[in-house]
Parts: structure tokens; C-alpha cells; sequence
């Protein structure tokens, strides 16, 4: 009987240190997301309003297409912008209320050339919700929060949206390295049926701060 209690003391101890440990990783997950937010949020809005160009009818030059819808959407970003700063802001976004999953571990190994990933890492499936007031400490936007993305009938409300990025944003957890110096996420605009983009933030550690370091479109819809 000693014996089996002792055992079930030391398996009892293993799982209280595993839960430990990821209970902490997910804290400094989430500080880590508070930390770079202003910056990562202000790139995403310019690049949503700015750069994305939905495809082009059959028929149409891709090149021309883009170039001529790019221009249109110069002017009316501008145009937008100077009403924004008329108003002395803040911008009004629509956005998810949880930091979903994805899995963007091959490209953080690539970006960050020296990041160390061990072999059995394994991506942590669990959906966190945001905490509102850290991210509306940041006032240069008003978070309209929603607990998830409008589906089949709800879909009018991309219709009717008014705001700065005529969608709802997403933010995916972020992806670590070993030494934890690195990470990536993604940020993603859901604008109705068939309408989706995204982007792929590389984030880094330098001088006990964590930075933007690049980035780069990575989905269209």
C-alpha cells in the first residue's frame, strides 16, 4: 500500500508541476500579446484598409487590377484618415473576443533562421478570451467585441458595418520559440462570405522588449 501511495504522490506531483508550467507559459503568452498590441494593432489597421484587394473578375488583367483598386483604395484611405483626424480619432474596430489557434511554427523557423524548436513541441489548443481592459488601455481604437464570427444569416452585418476595417479582426496565439526570444501570430479580417484576409506578425525580443519585426500578407479569401 506504501508503495502505491507514493507513486500516486509522485504522478499526483508531475501533473501539478506540468499545470504549473502551463499555466505560466500561457501568462507570459498573454503579456507578452498586451505588450505588442499597440504596435501590431496600428500596422494591421493601415494594412487592412490600405493593401487588400479582393480578386479580380475573370477576364481581367490581375496586374492592372490590383494596381488600379490599390490607388482607389489609396484615396479613399486618405480621404477617411483626414475625417478620422478631424475627429481627433479613436478608430472603431470590430473585433474577436478570443485569441484563436494557429499553427505557424514552420514559418517562424524560418523567419528567425537561429530560433530554437524542439522536435516534440506541440501547439496548444486551448482558445483564450482577451482581457478587455489591457487591450482598451490603448485608446487609439474602440473595441466593439464580439464572441464570434457572423455565420450564414448574421452575415448582413459585414453589410451594415461602418467601421474602419469593414470586417471583424482576429488575433491567433502566439507561437514561441524555445528560448522564447521569438514569436509569430497572425491577425485575420473576416468580411463575410468568401471574404477573408490575413497577416503574419513576426515579433521579437530586443533589449527586454518585445517588438513588431515584420509583416507580411498571408491569406486571401
Amino acid at each position: 500500500m506504501r508503495k502505491i501511495y507514493f507513486a500516486l504522490l509522485f504522478v499526483s506531483g508531475i501533473i501539478s508541476t506540468s499545470c504549473n508550467n502551463k499555466e505560466a507559459d500561457l501568462q507570459f503568452e498573454k503579456n507578452v500579446m498586451y505588450e505588442v498590441y499597440p504596435a501590431l494593432i496600428d500596422s494591421v489597421w493601415v494594412n487592412a484598409v490600405r493593401n487588400y484587394v479582393p480578386p479580380p473578375p475573370l477576364g481581367v488583367d490581375s496586374s492592372e487590377y490590383k494596381l488600379n483598386r490599390r490607388k482607389e483604395s489609396n484615396m479613399r484611405f486618405n480621404k477617411e484618415l483626414a475625417e478620422f483626424k478631424k475627429r481627433k480619432f479613436p478608430v472603431d474596430l470590430v473585433f474577436l473576443d478570443k485569441a484563436v489557434v494557429r499553427d505557424n511554427s514552420k514559418e517562424l523557423q524560418e523567419h528567425f533562421k537561429d530560433a530554437v524548436l524542439s522536435e516534440n513541441d506541440t501547439l496548444d489548443t486551448l482558445v483564450y478570451k482577451f482581457d478587455r481592459k489591457k487591450l482598451d488601455s490603448y485608446q487609439a481604437f474602440h473595441l466593439h467585441y464580439v464572441p464570434r464570427i457572423p455565420r450564414g444569416n448574421d452575415r448582413k452585418f459585414y453589410n451594415e458595418c461602418c467601421y474602419s476595417v469593414r470586417g471583424v479582426i482576429n488575433l491567433s496565439r502566439i507561437q514561441f520559440d524555445d528560448e522564447k526570444k521569438y514569436g509569430v501570430l497572425t491577425a485575420g479580417i473576416n468580411c463575410g462570405d468568401m471574404c477573408g484576409y490575413g497577416y503574419r506578425i513576426y515579433i521579437k525580443k530586443v533589449k527586454n522588449k518585445w517588438i513588431v519585426d515584420k509583416i507580411e500578407d498571408a491569406w486571401i479569401a
